[in-house]
């Protein structure tokens, strides 16, 4: 069996801080539409191999006054390729029962990187930018998923629990903190709401320092959790899910903690995904009846 998905995210970070330097108070809006194409292929009944390609645009729109720290600027490209090796610990049909995934997988960076640290060119008045597409280096990825379905409530549970550890520096000097990002979900079975099942989610991102040539950047590490709500549509043999979550925990700085001034982020995201089953096995099945 063939899995084919597609997602699209729309994630608008609004911010500002105060003043640095003499270019005053800065404010603006990074913009993120990124779309991600998956295929996962299976092996056997118990495992499973999935391909992620993530690529698309981020944009900085900057009212004000064009100066070293900020401009209205943006970056197209791919990010990141990952592939992940799957095996399924138990219930295989998804049935009533617990469903129990573990994942290994590698995350391979591409070009679309920064290629010198911004925080030295800033200390230097020099022209810099803060965001690429990717982040140049390799990561290993360790992964959980578990559901569980009963007979009794209405409700379908589930979990997803993903670790990255970066395997070293990029080739300019930049190493990102290991990242942990979970996902709680509650899909609730039975309840039609404008044609489709209503799911409950609520994520979290926690980020440790990043580095530029062993140095740690002022504004790194991050806690974010957010939260929302999205509809799963049942469409001919495909299935459409959307979703919209708004932070309930941002704790990140835009300017470094060390920074004598204060700063603020709103931030709110959309997603939209589709998937598709098809049957290989079905489909060269027949193409080789039609040859005989």
């Amino acid at each position: 069996m063939l899995l084919l998905g597609g997602n699209f995210t729309n994630q608008n970070i609004d911010w500002w801080h105060g003043a640095l330097d003499s270019t005053g108070d800065h404010d603006g809006d990074l913009i993120s539409r990124i779309g991600e194409l998956n295929l996962n292929y299976g092996i056997t009944d118990d495992w499973n191999l999935q391909l992620n390609v993530t690529g698309g645009n981020r944009r900085m729109n900057f009212p004000g006054v064009p100066n070293i720290h900020h401009r209205s600027e943006g970056r197209t490209g791919l990010a990141t390729t990952k592939v992940m090796l799957r095996y399924l610990v138990s219930n295989r049909d998804f049935g009533p029962g617990d469903r129990f995934f573990l994942g290994l997988g590698l995350s391979i960076p591409s070009k679309q990187t920064l290629k010198e640290d911004p925080f030295a060119l800033g200390k230097l008045g020099r022209e810099h930018t803060h965001f690429a597409m990717s982040e140049g280096v390799y990561r290993s990825v360790g992964e959980i998923q578990f559901f569980r379905r009963t007979e009794e409530s209405p409700f379908l549970l589930g979990f997803v629990g993903r670790l990255e550890i970066p395997l070293g520096p990029s080739e300019y000097g930049y190493l990102p903190g290991t990242e942990l990002a979970v996902a709680g979900m509650n899909y609730w079975q039975g309840k039609d709401l404008i044609g489709g099942m209503p799911y409950f989610i609520v994520t979290g991102q926690f980020r440790m320092e990043d580095y530029w040539d062993g140095v740690v950047s002022p504004n790194s590490g991050a806690t974010i959790i957010q939260a929302g709500g999205g509809l799963v549509w049942n469409v001919g043999e495909s299935l459409i899910s959307l979703n919209i979550q708004v932070p309930v925990v941002f704790e990140t700085n835009m300017v470094g903690v060390s920074a004598p001034v204060d700063s603020k982020t709103d931030v709110w995201l959309a997603s939209l995904s589709i998937r598709k089953m098809f049957d290989l096995f079905g489909l060269f099945g027949e193409k080789e009846m039609e040859e005989e």
